[in-house]
């Protein structure tokens, strides 16, 4: 019962999106099934009765209705033909418009799950089940509802006519026919199964694709000589899925045989039903053919009804994993009265108490963390690989809540706002930045999309980043586009990196996040660039993390962190004094300098 409650539930949602999108072609549709449904029985009917006229002509030499049966039996066969021609036009409407919408609000609201639940292996795993066939599952499953209206139209009046001619024959065709629906619904579940299991292996499988296909890992593929072994390592993990999936088609193979031989004895029985009915006087002569057409649909209607039944499973267990993913529940949960900041300038923020471990993990990478971020200063973050300064910049970003403590943005706690207004006062660039092959100054205005490209502002941006004087030695300059993919500039890894530092200081964000921002850039560049960030107009607040001590000595504060504990903060002339770790740190860096 509950995986019949499951499939109606996927049927259910899939035919929302139809009514919702396309709800015109969807109701045009489904009336045209029925007709077409119905015309196969009044072409038995018609040409029953043309036989039986036929043979009474022959003894009575009277002809006068065959030419009227004649005609319209020639005209009840057309119309499937005509009334095909229309249906596939809307078909392939509703099928363009369906695919595109449902594609558009899938995606939308993929786009609106929390960042920490995509950090999540097993939410990774069903995404990958749910998507490997993009969103076409939903649409295919909507569709399929008109076959199997089709068909239950078909069985519906066939029944009607079977049981008023023999209520035996219907009862041995249907009997018959049930088996090869069990068998092929068991296959289905069965095949999904295995693509559930693999789902980490289809997984990794994607990601060794990548490196054969996009051209920045193929570059180092080839330079590696890696190409070998990752082809081999992807060809294991599919034979080991083949194996598994090919036994299971060997045992499909053999039963649903099984099904189908039960299903042809029973209309072979039915047909020798009607045919000893005719002999025994209980009919005329058409109605062998009539009857042999009404069996004959009726037995491939619910032979067609089971097996679209059964092949639309595995579009419902697809449709139910794309429904989980829509469905998925907020990590980061959204106040429902929110205070609002209102901010015109950077706010204090201060963390209370605060310690982190991700979920299912038992394993503290922050442990009871106080401190404040005063408005309007240049702050760094400094601790070795693993210290949880990226940690801690989530935690700024609200990507996710504190597991103990609060962070307070001038004392009200970032719990009781809304993410969507924090975040919109934040420029933040990470380690793993995006790159956009738009126009350059697209790429770069990208960084406030919910404005127009203001022109002179990206300019301004890209001079502070260092980015003008190469995107005016382009032909097109600020029209360039970027990305050979569409025929446009590639920029180096520097340049990159220069272009997404301009992107973020053209979101104009109070407070800025800046992790390694200048890791490819060359050393003068990087100078002025942090020149530029360290004289940020009053009233804005930079927060800085980079292993480049000689950028982080001029921040106004600095924060060291050690195995996810704040183990000294000051300014660099105070840290310098203390001889503590930083200091050691900045020591080291030094002496290797002089070298």
């Amino acid at each position: 019962m509950i995986k019949i409650r499951d499939y109606l539930k996927s049927i259910r949602f899939s035919l929302g999106y139809a009514f919702e999108f396309v709800p015109k072609q969807t109701l045009i549709i489904a009336i045209m099934f029925v007709i077409t449904a119905t015309l196969p029985y009044g072409s038995s009917y018609v040409l029953g009765k043309l036989v039986s006229a036929i043979v009474a002509g022959v003894k009575n030499i009277e002809y006068q209705n065959i030419w009227y049966l004649l005609a319209l039996y020639s005209l009840i066969n057309i119309a499937p033909t005509i009334i095909g021609n229309i249906r596939l036009y809307v078909i392939r409407h509703w099928r363009l418009k369906m695919r595109s919408e449902t594609e558009y609000a899938v995606y939308k609201r993929r786009e609106e799950i929390d960042i920490a639940t995509y950090e999540d292996p097993k939410f990774q795993d069903l995404n990958q089940r749910a998507f490997r066939n993009g969103v076409g599952p939903l649409s295919d499953l909507a569709f399929g509802q008109f076959n199997l209206l089709f068909d239950v139209s078909r069985i519906t009046i066939g029944t009607a006519l079977a049981v008023h001619f023999n209520p035996l024959v219907y009862v041995v065709v249907v009997i018959t026919a049930i088996p090869g629906f069990i068998i092929d619904t068991k296959f289905a579940t069965k095949s999904w199964s295995i693509w559930s299991k693999d789902s980490p292996g289809q997984r990794r499988v994607a990601d060794l694709r990548e490196h054969i296909v996009w051209r920045s890992f193929l570059i180092e593929t080839k330079l590696f000589q890696s190409g070998q072994k990752l082809l081999t390592w992807m060809k294991k993990i599919v034979d080991d899925f083949n194996i598994v999936q090919l036994k299971t088609e060997k045992s499909r193979v053999f039963q649903t045989s099984i099904g189908d031989i039960l299903a042809f004895v029973g209309f072979t029985t039915g047909l020798f039903l009607v045919v000893k009915q005719v002999i025994d006087g209980q009919g005329q002569v058409g109605s062998i053919i009539y009857m042999l057409g009404v069996l004959s649909t009726v037995q491939s209607s619910i032979t067609s009804l089971l097996t679209n039944i059964s092949s639309q499973y595995e579009d419902h267990l697809i449709s139910k994993d794309i429904m989980e993913v829509i469905k998925t529940p907020a990590v980061i949960i959204q106040p429902k009265n929110p205070k609002i900041l209102n901010l015109s300038s950077a706010p204090e923020i201060i963390m209370e108490n605060v310690s982190f471990k991700y979920p299912n993990s038992g394993e503290w990478i922050l442990r009871n963390i106080n401190l404040t971020f005063k408005a309007g200063d240049n702050i760094g973050l400094v601790g070795n690989n693993g210290a949880g300064k990226t940690t801690l910049v989530k935690l700024l970003c609200r990507i996710y809540d504190p597991t103990e403590g609060r962070i307070l943005i001038n004392g009200i706690d970032m719990r009781e706002v809304l993410t969507k207004e924090w975040w919109s006062y934040l420029a933040v660039m990470l380690q793993d930045y995006a790159t956009y092959d738009f126009v350059t100054k697209e790429a770069i205005g990208i960084g406030r999309p919910d404005r127009s490209i203001n022109l002179t502002r990206v300019i301004e941006s890209a001079r502070t980043s260092e980015a003008h004087a190469f995107i005016e030695e382009w032909e097109e300059k600020y029209d360039q586009q970027l990305g050979v993919e569409f025929g446009g500039k590639e920029p180096s890894k520097g340049q990159k990196q220069k272009l997404s530092i301009a992107k973020v200081l053209y979101r104009d964000g109070l407070v800025m996040i800046l992790d390694e921002p200048t890791a490819s850039v060359d050393a003068e560049s990087e100078a002025k660039i942090f020149d530029s960030i360290e004289n940020l107009p009053e009233g804005k607040t930079a927060i800085l993390i980079s292993h480049d001590f000689s950028t982080i000595s001029a921040c106004d504060k600095i924060f060291v962190l050690e195995e996810g504990k704040l183990i000294e903060e000051g300014s660099h002339k105070e840290l310098m004094r203390n001889k503590n770790v930083y200091a050691g740190l900045y020591n080291l860096q030094a002496a290797r300098f002089k070298k």
